[in-house]
């Protein structure tokens, strides 16, 4: 067995009102198994008492790998981020959002999967239990979690269940337990669809996020994940894990998921985010066009060109979509 001395990794907390959730997210990454990390809880400007909050927990972990960042004006998720990820310094980099909760061994499984020697990808995604707001299980994993939704169970009247998917319910602890997880998978499609959860599932490369962040926080106050994942699956690819390795926590607040009602093919949020994401897709190739000479640096002309192309056609009406996609393959 080869051994090589292992990198740090930096994890960036954001919270905006969120007196409630952010101290078990702190704790959550506290009791991880992987040790070398530094964690930055960045505190929006929050109107209500959490970054007193925050500093009462910082203070009885009294760990010298956690410190706080007060704002003092509002600047949504994204210029929330970027201050944080302005105090990080690790060559790995996760963001876990103030009301979601990290398995123990969330870092340690990230890093394993990053460090696999088939194949180097730009950032790594796990599957989430859902939970309410007491931390309740409500689901045992996220049903399109590397799967193209629409696609899901189109035209299968039954659709088997691996045994290992079900848990084991130990009535008398009140817990369940999963089975082995699922193998890693590596995504290979350069395609603009959603396969994966929240920023709270994933571990990037530091590299990519200073390639890929957007540059504008007052566009990006909401839905920063969906705008940084699918540039960075698009430029680097990822490799998804099956295994649930945190905690989606559904409390009746969330800044997306709102939808209370869940099951089949029910959206976590109730709301038609179309507009938005196109909106995005649109300043994604603004950035892409702008940015070309930063972007044929990192990727080489022939995969800046294939990119760019490739989110052209996310953007296309059918049969120009089609052509554009043909474009690509001939780069």
């Amino acid at each position: 067995m080869s051994e090589s001395q292992l990198p740090a990794i930096s994890v960036v907390v954001t919270c905006y009102n969120c007196r409630d959730y952010i101290a078990d997210a702190i704790r959550s990454v506290a009791r991880q198994t992987y040790r070398d990390f530094e964690c930055v809880v960045v505190d929006d400007a929050s109107t209500d008492d959490s970054a007193e909050v925050v500093r009462r927990t910082l203070e009885e972990l009294a760990d010298p790998r956690f410190s706080q960042m007060r704002l003092e004006k509002n600047v949504g998720q994204t210029g929330a981020t970027r201050r944080g990820l302005a105090a990080a310094r690790a060559p790995f980099v996760c963001f876990l959002d103030s009301d979601d909760l990290w398995h123990s061994t969330f870092l340690e499984r990230q890093l394993a999967a990053h460090l696999n020697d088939a194949y180097a990808v730009g950032f790594t995604a796990c599957n989430a239990r859902l939970v309410d707001g007491q931390g309740k299980l409500i689901a045992g994993g996220v049903y399109w979690f590397g799967r193209e939704r629409a696609a899901a169970d189109r035209d299968r009247a039954f659709v088997p269940v691996d045994a290992a998917c079900v848990p084991k319910l130990d009535v008398a602890k009140g817990r369940a337990y999963w089975g082995k997880p699922t193998p890693y998978r590596l995504y290979t499609k350069r395609v603009v669809h959603w396969v994966w959860v929240s920023t709270s599932s994933m571990m990037f490369r530091r590299s990519l996020i200073d390639l890929v962040f957007p540059d504008d926080d007052e566009a990006f106050r909401l839905h920063m994940d969906f705008y940084v994942v699918v540039m960075a699956h698009m430029v680097a690819g990822c490799l998804l894990i099956d295994e649930a390795l945190y905690d989606y926590r559904l409390h009746g607040r969330n800044g997306a998921a709102d939808n209370p009602v869940l099951g089949g093919r029910l959206h976590l949020s109730s709301r038609n985010w179309g507009n938005t994401y196109g909106q995005m897709l649109d300043r994604m190739l603004s950035t892409l066009q702008r940015e070309r000479e930063r972007y044929v640096a990192a990727l080489g002309e022939r995969q800046y060109r294939r990119l760019l192309l490739r989110m052209q056609a996310a953007r296309a009406a059918w049969p120009r979509s089609w052509l554009l996609v043909g474009q690509s393959w001939l780069v």
